[in-house]
């Protein structure tokens, strides 16, 4: 059976203040389709959409990109999140993701501002998929030695623009995705 959420209570469970998940909510969503503010009728989430106000409000409230920016982010991403099933509860538990012949444990999203004469135009994502981490012995130093896939994604056509490669953000996509699931006490399924 398909859950859905309805304001009070995301804003409630992942605590942020409801004003400020309503507003969200209505940057990041579509216009809800069963009515508007006076139609008297609660808006209901199912898991994907309110993980997208939540990674949106993030982008916005943590990672400090401007509402237009985050949605160009969320709207970049989409495919790549739903691919690797950021939007379904069965693939967001303690089991690693499935890549090829690895297994990637989590992923990080590394978003770098593409810019043309100082204004960003657009936005370039490495995202590292992490498969193993762990510390090593390097000439008597303790290192931390880490295998990765990496993909990109550069949507942007203007061939003139620059990567601004001093203000890259990092988004720890997997961990975002878990503390989600658990506020709202979702069991992923094995």
């Amino acid at each position: 059976m398909i859950k859905y959420y309805i304001n009070r209570e995301l804003s409630q469970k992942l605590g942020i203040n409801l004003a400020k998940w309503k507003r969200w909510s209505r940057e990041f969503l579509a216009p809800d389709p069963l009515g508007g503010m006076q139609s008297g009728y609660a808006r209901q989430y199912s898991i994907e959409n309110a993980f997208t106000v939540y990674l949106g409000g993030h982008l916005v409230a943590d990672i400090k990109f401007a509402v237009p920016e985050a949605k160009q982010i969320l709207n970049d991403l989409h495919k790549w999140l739903t691919e690797n099933r950021f939007y379904s509860i069965a693939r967001a538990g303690s089991k690693p993701f499935e890549c090829g012949d690895n297994l990637v444990k989590r992923y990080i999203i590394f978003i770098c501002c593409m810019q043309l004469e100082r204004v960003t135009v657009g936005f370039h994502y490495k995202i590292r998929g992490i498969i193993s981490d762990k510390t090593v012995d390097y000439k008597g130093f303790q290192v931390r030695q880490e295998h990765f896939i990496e993909t990109i994604i550069c949507p942007q056509t203007n061939k003139q623009a620059m990567l601004d490669l001093v203000n890259v953000k990092m988004l720890n996509i997997t961990e975002l995705h878990k503390k989600f699931l658990v506020n709202l006490e979702i069991t992923p399924s094995a």
